[in-house]
């Protein structure tokens, strides 16, 4: 699917998330293209993953719901997630949110793999 924060408006920023063809090849301009997920030909791009700076850091992108905001308060906003258990405890990643959350719980970063 193309991701909520591609849309023009869901943020204040010069530039809406981009998106990829089926081939992920970069659309331009990409904001107005409809979601491949409703019939249309914008999808997520394969290089928003994650991606590891060392042993202790990451960077990726995410999708999130945060409670007493809206959408266009954390879109294409830019969090530092701090890990506290399993194998990662103490790790920390910096996520862009690209997508919504809504069907997550609040408070809830869904982190793209």
């Amino acid at each position: 699917c193309k991701p909520s924060c591609a849309w023009t408006g869901k943020a204040s920023v010069s530039k809406p998330v981009g998106t990829c063809d089926i081939n992920d090849n970069a659309q331009t301009p990409s904001d107005l293209l409809k979601s491949s997920c409703d019939g249309g030909s914008a999808y997520y791009c394969s290089n928003q993953g994650p991606w590891a700076v060392n042993d202790s850091l990451s960077y990726g992108f995410a999708a999130a719901k945060l409670s007493g905001k809206q959408e266009t308060d954390w879109c294409c906003g830019c969090y530092k997630l701090t890990f506290t258990s399993t194998a990662v405890s103490g790790k920390q990643m910096i996520v862009q949110i690209t997508n919504t959350g809504g069907d997550l719980g609040n408070n809830h970063f869904d982190i793209a793999m």
